[in-house]
């Protein structure tokens, strides 16, 4: 009796035991499978981790017998049961260690017939890749054109021989003039941050932007003293020989005495402004005809009065339009282009004509005032002006 009482107690102990220790249950090692997955370049390796076949394996063998709803019952308390941990994760280099830790909690799986095991694995990063650096901007152009200060810019990145996808963008790319600067960025084809983007392409940029300067514009001129000697030569004989020409098909006993450069009047647009002309070059003369006739109609009035040298006064210009600076110096306008005032005075002599007292006709202006006012004033709302004009 008392040996059966013995091996009863014993038997009664060992049932205990195996109800508080999960004795008798198989244990399922989920670390066996699970791997570290390095990828990614030399300083910016990113880690992440496989948990292999330990899920599905554990659902097929000790749910065979299951519902469907038993089945997910299972699936979700195996994912409640572990937990994955991995550090370093981000910014890795060759030679730095990674540990995956697997914690499992086996309280929530007291109703199945096995149990988990986790763990940890460790491994050295090696292998990565290093970064390459490069210039963004090796060989790309930025190209000119157009007039300065209304040049227009491009980006050439015919040449640049960059394997990986990048959009580049001017900050002003209009209204450009001689010495300016324009800025040119970078920034990824794909919308994300570009270096993020240029390291998961293997490389990174020595830098994202870059500044240009405008050059090799044709230019407007904005000063007198801009345009070249020789061209205002040209200019100034054209006026001189158009003033002669003129004054050719004066009547009989009339003629240009003196024709006298006394200065310029020299208009730019005001910045902002649309305007007809790039500049306006005024070349003012004072002109002196000699006319043959009568000072006035008293005197043309007077029997068998005679007509007599009667000297005129007055001013006029020659006009230029477009004057434009080359690269290499020059200057170019178009000579065929100047132009005398419409406006046009009556002389204070003249002569008679079927009765009537006829004055000569000049084309300009009888003061100084009256032809500021008409070439400049009546355009200072669009135009700055320079005045060099002295009497």
């Amino acid at each position: 009796m008392k040996r059966k009482s013995k091996a009863i107690l014993c038997f009664t102990l060992i049932c205990v035991c195996a109800g508080l220790t999960g004795c008798g249950k198989e244990t399922v090692d989920i670390s066996a499978d699970a791997d570290i997955v390095v990828s990614g370049y030399d300083g910016q390796g990113i880690a992440t981790f496989t948990q292999g076949d330990w899920l599905t394996d554990t659902e097929e063998k000790y749910g065979k017998e299951m519902s469907l709803s038993e089945l997910a019952e299972l699936e979700e308390d195996l994912y409640d049961a572990v937990e994955y941990s991995i550090s370093p994760s981000e910014n890795l280099s060759n030679g730095d260690e990674v540990v995956l830790k697997i914690d499992v909690d086996n309280s929530v799986l007291e109703s199945y017939d096995f149990k988990l095991a986790g763990g940890e694995k460790k491994i050295t990063v090696s292998g990565l890749d290093e970064i390459e650096a490069f210039d963004p901007f090796e060989n790309v152009a930025v190209n000119f054109s157009g007039m300065s200060p209304n040049g227009t810019a491009s980006v050439n990145t015919s040449d640049s021989n960059i394997d990986i996808s990048l959009n580049y963008t001017l900050d002003k790319s209009s209204g450009l003039k001689n010495g300016d600067e324009v800025t040119v960025s970078i920034s990824s084809s794909s919308g994300t941050d570009v270096e993020e983007y240029c390291m998961s392409n293997g490389k990174t940029p020595t830098a994202t932007e870059k500044k240009f300067t405008v050059e090799g514009l044709a230019s407007y001129a904005q000063k007198i003293e801009e345009i070249p000697e020789d061209s205002i030569n040209k200019m100034i004989s054209q006026a001189e020989d158009s003033f002669k020409s003129s004054a050719a098909s004066w009547a009989e006993g009339n003629s240009l005495k003196n024709s006298e450069l006394i200065g310029y009047y020299f208009l730019t647009p005001k910045e902002g402004f649309s305007t007809d002309s790039g500049n306006q070059l005024y070349c003012v003369f004072k002109e002196t005809a000699e006319l043959t006739a009568f000072a006035n109609e008293e005197e043309a009035r007077v029997e068998n009065a005679e007509k007599k040298a009667c000297p005129e006064t007055y001013y006029t210009y020659y006009k230029y339009n477009n004057i434009v600076l080359l690269e290499d110096g020059t200057c170019s306008f178009d000579l065929s282009s100047g132009s005398m005032p419409n406006n046009s005075i009556d002389s204070k002599a003249g002569y008679l004509s079927w009765g009537e007292f006829v004055h000569y006709r000049f084309t300009g202006y009888s003061d100084l005032d009256s032809m500021f006012n008409a070439c400049v004033t009546s355009q200072i709302e669009n135009y700055n002006y320079e005045n060099t004009v002295q009497e």
